[in-house]
């Protein structure tokens, strides 16, 4: 599941039919199902919801994500997978500034064990925050380094929490766009930089497709 997609996107995954409908695209491969979410927690959280009353068994979502510090070797075009996804899906609660940890959800460690297996050491493990206001997030970054959040993205607890609830098995994988405070996603962005998300959505690409089969 992807909330953004483009042409590259569906060459790489082997999609060469691709449907369109109201709120959702979707296409096969050999392998797998490949659906266009849209962004954001609501259209993400449904889709997987829907998702209960077909075969599916396992959902993956690939996407963008933000770092809150260039740590442990993470930057511009780096995978990450979260171990668990922290929730602030909603703007009043983040406005707030309430506290993050009341919420938590958690990929399928099983899931997430196999594919780590597959990947190696292309794929770093972290803590994520699903955030709702990219505005806020800078101002938050330095109170959720504190509390051991690493990435930010828009999707992935909403993503983990309908899963669960849908008895599906989930994972995430995400490459790294911008870094919160430094490379904010607003700047231009360089070519060299422009090249490492290309690279790194490629290589993920190829990973899950190699995890899947």
């Amino acid at each position: 599941m992807m909330p953004f997609i483009s042409k590259d996107a569906l060459q790489w995954f082997g999609i060469r039919r691709f449907a369109r409908g109201k709120l959702y695209g979707a296409g096969n491969s050999r392998d797998f199902t490949l659906i266009h979410s849209g962004p954001g927690p609501a259209l993400t959280g449904d889709a997987v919801l829907y998702l209960k009353d077909t075969g599916c068994k396992n959902v993956i979502l690939f996407g963008s994500c933000g770092l809150l510090a260039q740590n442990n070797g993470l930057g511009i075009g780096s995978l990450i997978s979260p171990l668990k996804a922290y929730s602030l899906e909603s703007f009043s609660r983040m406005l707030a500034n309430q506290e993050i940890a009341l919420d938590v959800y958690y990929p399928d460690k099983k899931l997430l064990e196999d594919f780590s297996s597959t990947a190696g050491n292309s794929i770093t493990p972290v803590t994520c925050a699903t955030v709702s206001s990219l505005k806020l997030e800078e101002e938050r970054k330095d109170d959720w380094l504190k509390q051991g959040i690493e990435a930010v993205d828009m999707e992935c607890s909403a993503f983990f929490s309908a899963a669960g609830h849908s008895g599906l098995k989930a994972m995430a994988v995400f490459y790294v766009t911008d870094i919160i405070g430094v490379k904010p996603f607003y700047q231009n962005m360089g070519l060299k930089d422009k090249a490492k998300i290309f690279l790194a959505r490629k290589k993920a690409a190829g990973l899950l497709c190699k995890f899947i089969k």
